[in-house]
């Protein structure tokens, strides 16, 4: 027989009542948990976790690539790919992923030109003093 908690000596209607209280309490808590989620799958908190995850995951295999530990095989890129595809083909996504992409791309294209005007001064740098540049010996 299943383990219950009621004693024998409890009234049918105590136990009646504490089961009711306990239903009522585990429906308040469902009440609860539902609104929880429905507040956390909007669209825009759905696209920053995803955005998130794909960086994540783009940048560790890609990290594992650059580092000769042959990170970046088709198998390892293949969940990306799937999971980036599924988050394309759901409408109410594409415009936060539309404007995370925007803004990934001004990013790095503002990282670009960074990077080229480092190189530029560098470049000015070195130019200035002929010895520099030329290695020991010749």
């Amino acid at each position: 027989m299943a383990h219950t908690d009621w004693k024998p000596d409890v009234p049918l209607d105590e136990r009646k009542r504490r089961l009711l209280a306990e239903g009522a309490l585990f429906r308040i808590g469902i009440l609860e948990s539902r609104s929880i989620v429905r507040a956390n799958l909007n669209a825009e908190s759905l696209a920053k976790g995803a955005v998130s995850r794909i960086v994540g995951a783009v940048s560790s295999t890609f990290t594992g690539a650059f580092s000769g530990k042959g990170g970046g095989n088709l198998q390892s890129l293949s969940p990306l790919l799937i999971g980036g595809i599924s988050l394309i083909s759901k409408r109410y996504l594409r415009k936060p992923l539309l404007y995370g992409a925007v803004i990934s791309a001004g990013a790095a294209f503002a990282y670009y030109l960074t990077r080229r005007q480092d190189r530029a001064q560098s470049g000015e740098d070195t130019s200035d003093n002929p010895e520099a540049s030329t290695p020991d010996g010749e």
